[in-house]
């Protein structure tokens, strides 16, 4: 059993619009270290793993470890209903999840909890030989950049230097980052390294920038992409995507 309670959704409608780009139903662990979520998508090409911290909340209170499985959907619809100014508050009875908003009204939502998802993910144990972190919302304009030219972008990571390459001698972006950049936190590659990766995942994954400030970007050669967006004190959100491998 819990009481989850915040004044702000904003982080919540964030996150939560963020995961039903790549699952219906989610299962979330409820604990006093805070909601997590381990789940891949249909298609098993991608995983998403979502932190919230008890310091996201105004009240976070956890009497035992839950689990609960819900449909993300029902769920967004009633986090639509709250306005500026209403507190949000999150409760487990029997086999729901009670959503109350407070404001000039009290109203209340009662979702119905999914038989839970028997297979436990584990989140893979990965070596990087690129580790790059930047502006969020800079790496997001990037993926759209490339989304004007294809389904796919390359990655390029070789002496102090990212580049991010789409389409083809017709239609084609390359953007190129350099160590000093203004927009970057921090660039370490170990060796040089290349991949490429499915733009449409990519772009879905990007949404994550509009509750984080940056985004580490980790890969290797023909390797999975891992990233890793962060609220200081309140979130995270990564990902993990399986590259594509081109006939060469």
């Amino acid at each position: 059993m819990f009481t989850l309670k915040v004044n702000d959704t904003k982080l919540l409608n964030n996150t939560i619009g963020t995961i039903s780009e790549f699952i219906t139903d989610a299962t979330f662990n409820i604990t006093n270290e805070g909601l997590k979520l381990v789940a891949m998508d249909p298609a098993n090409i991608s995983m998403v793993i979502l932190t919230i911290l008890p310091s996201a909340f105004t009240e976070y209170q956890v009497n035992e470890p839950s689990k609960i499985t819900i449909n993300l959907d029902g769920f967004r619809q009633a986090l639509r209903r709250v306005r500026a100014g209403e507190s949000l508050t999150l409760t487990h009875s029997s086999n729901k999840l009670n959503v109350t908003i407070k404001g000039s009204s009290t109203k209340r939502f009662s979702i119905p909890l999914l038989e839970d998802e028997q297979v436990e993910r584990k989140v893979p144990e990965l070596d990087f030989k690129v580790t790059i972190e930047m502006d969020s919302k800079e790496f997001r304009d990037f993926i759209d950049d490339a989304s004007i030219v294809s389904d796919a972008v390359a990655l390029k990571a070789a002496e102090n230097l990212l580049l991010l390459t789409a389409g083809d001698t017709g239609r084609k972006v390359d953007i190129e980052l350099k160590q000093g950049s203004d927009i970057l936190v921090s660039m370490n590659i170990k060796e040089p390294a290349s991949s490429i990766y499915s733009v449409e995942y990519m772009k879905k994954m990007a949404k994550a920038a509009s509750f984080a400030d940056s985004v580490k970007v980790n890969f290797s050669s023909d390797y999975p992409l891992r990233l890793d967006f962060k609220a200081l004190n309140q979130a995270q959100m990564s990902f993990i995507l399986a590259p594509r491998i081109e006939n060469k």
